[in-house]
């Protein structure tokens, strides 16, 4: 009988597809040598901002090492700028106020003054994350200008510092020219003055005046995009809630009175709002999982949508399961959510319970959202109709990020309030390399993209004020690039590239660029500033494609975005897929 034969050839039907291009993390082994690395995830956009270093390196020869070293950072990584050798370590971590700010004398301040120095805090701040009983604040600044910061606890003495330092560079927005001579026992002098005041805060069972205290601590350290600092400290942050319960709704619980359940449900969401956001923008996975919550939101629920964008960038290869469908479906989401605070950005009649910030916001989240959705298909091939597409997205939303901010900023804008959001800095870095990297590869008129260049540092300079490194790396950064842009190297059109981008139609808007030397007195806070909680979110939102049919044949498996730890940056080339 004849032995079976076996037929070891597959069939092309079953040969496994390569995987298409994705968007993901870098693993960054430390200059010092003792065996650690870093990880910065996708979600934080490193893939592109290295693709766009890439790009102009190909052809330029105008980037210098020490600024091409800025193609893996993304603003907020405080750690690795301590390790960068373009930077100095001392000055990220010395004296972050200037002498004329602070009042080294030892004298108590009066009640109305301690009000006056935190009230930005609150005009600003206090909307967005309202993890404070404001009335019990009063009584805290009431006790302390009665008997100094001796006579409280020590959680009220780093609350209140949190609140005066964050006030206080707010104030450098508002009118850089001003002196506050604010006492120097009242804030923190330096970021590791605020980290080690919460060394022996967890040593004793947590309360909820201790989380509070480490969550205003957390809260500083983003307002000056020291993020990897905030995210260590969320950390704890989030482990405490879920020992103190505040992942339950405390309506269903007999023991908590209407004003306890008020103040545990709004500490929650807002430790839930800061850990969105910095875990989008470092590319790491959630800490809190919104099925492991059941909390009652204060106010109409409008976050829902928030978990699935960052869901969608944060996934590990293995356990990916994105597809055209899920995609659409959080288009969807995310329409349905624009749809309904439209009315609030764009009124038929003039609110005056909704600040000029606060429609800001949700058009800055709208933008971001649209970039962050798109932006991974710029990963594939650039002749692909998804690559395409998903650039003049990313294009039209950059834009129109950028003349938003803008507008707001200007001397004659509606701006009443400082752009204090940590995000603001990675929206307009992102979108000034989005426009310059699609000028650069010929699809975007350079003059435009060097213009709308121009008008984001012009809006940088301003965040800048607060004092944090972060706005003037990016700074550095852009103009560096659009130098590059202005002046590129002859090349000769091919058959499948046309040649160097030159100068086009602009049709930028004509914007002064030079708000930032621009003083201004400080302006009158309106009531309309406190416009709630509800729309604030880490995570942005968008709209979906004209028509995701269109797309269905090319969009399978092009939303899996792979953030292991095994695609390591010196094992990755961005045209072949990956090698190990």
């Amino acid at each position: 009988m004849d032995s079976p034969h076996h037929d070891y050839i597959t069939s092309p039907a079953k040969r496994r597809k390569p995987n298409p291009p994705r968007e993901i993390g870098v693993m960054r082994k430390s200059s010092v040598d003792n065996g650690s690395a870093t990880f910065l995830g996708s979600s934080s956009g490193i893939h592109f901002i290295r693709t766009v270093y890439t790009s102009f390196a190909r052809r330029s020869a105008h980037l210098s090492q020490s600024q091409k070293a800025q193609e893996n950072l993304v603003p907020g990584e405080d750690d690795q700028l301590l390790q960068s050798p373009g930077h100095d370590a001392l000055a990220v971590k010395n004296e972050l106020w200037a002498p004329q700010e602070l009042d080294h004398r030892s004298r108590t301040a009066s009640f109305e003054q301690l009000v006056q120095w935190t009230r930005s805090y609150f005009e600003c701040w206090h909307p967005m994350f309202p993890f404070l009983s404001g009335p019990k604040f009063l009584e805290l600044l009431e006790r302390i200008s009665q008997g100094g910061l001796n006579g409280v606890k020590t959680t009220d003495v780093i609350l209140v510092r949190s609140i005066v330092s964050i006030s206080l560079m707010d104030g450098r927005q508002l009118d850089a020219t001003r002196c506050t001579h604010v006492p120097a026992k009242l804030v923190f002098r330096t970021v590791d003055q605020a980290m080690e005041s919460l060394h022996t805060l967890f040593c004793d069972p947590p309360t909820i005046s201790t989380l509070q205290a480490a969550f205003s601590v957390a809260l500083f350290l983003a307002s000056l995009l020291r993020l990897n600092a905030a995210s260590r400290i969320g950390g704890v942050i989030t482990r405490t809630a879920f020992h103190l319960g505040l992942h339950r709704c405390p309506a269903r619980f007999a023991c908590f009175n209407p004003e306890e359940a008020a103040v545990r449900q709004r500490l929650f969401w807002s430790i839930y709002c800061l850990e969105r956001y910095l875990s989008q923008s470092l590319g790491i996975p959630l800490s809190i999982r919104d099925d492991d919550i059941d909390v009652c939101y204060p106010g109409i629920e409008r976050h829902g949508v928030g978990i699935y964008v960052v869901e969608l960038r944060n996934k590990s290869i293995l356990h990916s399961q994105e597809t055209s469908n899920t995609a659409t479906q959080v288009n969807g989401e995310l329409a349905h959510w624009w749809n309904e605070v439209y009315d609030d950005v764009y009124p038929v009649e003039e609110d005056p319970g909704v600040s000029p910030l606060h429609r800001l916001l949700l058009i800055v989240f709208r933008h971001e959202s649209i970039i962050s959705m798109n932006r991974p298909l710029l990963a594939t091939d650039q002749s692909s109709p998804e690559y395409k597409t998903a650039l003049q997205v990313c294009i039209e939303s950059s834009r129109s990020l950028i003349t938003a901010l803008r507008g707001y900023v200007l001397p004659s804008g509606q701006g009443t309030v400082p752009l204090v959001w940590p995000s603001f800095t990675w929206a307009v870095w992102m979108s000034c390399l989005i426009l310059v990297y699609a000028a650069w590869e010929g699809d975007f008129p350079v003059l435009s993209a060097s213009r709308y260049a121009k008008t984001g540092l012009s809006i940088l300079q301003n965040l800048s004020l607060r004092g944090n490194t972060w706005s003037q790396t990016c700074i550095e950064a852009i103009r560096d690039l659009e130098s590059a842009l202005s002046n590129p190297p002859p090349t000769p059109p091919t058959d499948n590239r046309p040649a160097s981008p030159g100068p086009a139609e602009d049709r930028a808007p004509d914007y002064p660029t030079n708000i930032a030397d621009d003083p201004r007195p400080a302006p009158q806070y309106h009531p309309s500033v406190v416009f709630g909680d509800s729309s604030i979110n880490n995570v942005p939102f968008t709209y979906p494609f004209p028509d995701p049919g269109d797309f269905e044949s090319g969009w399978n498996d092009l939303w899996t975005v792979a953030d292991g730890p095994w695609l390591i940056e010196e094992n990755f080339d961005q045209n072949s897929g990956f090698q190990i």
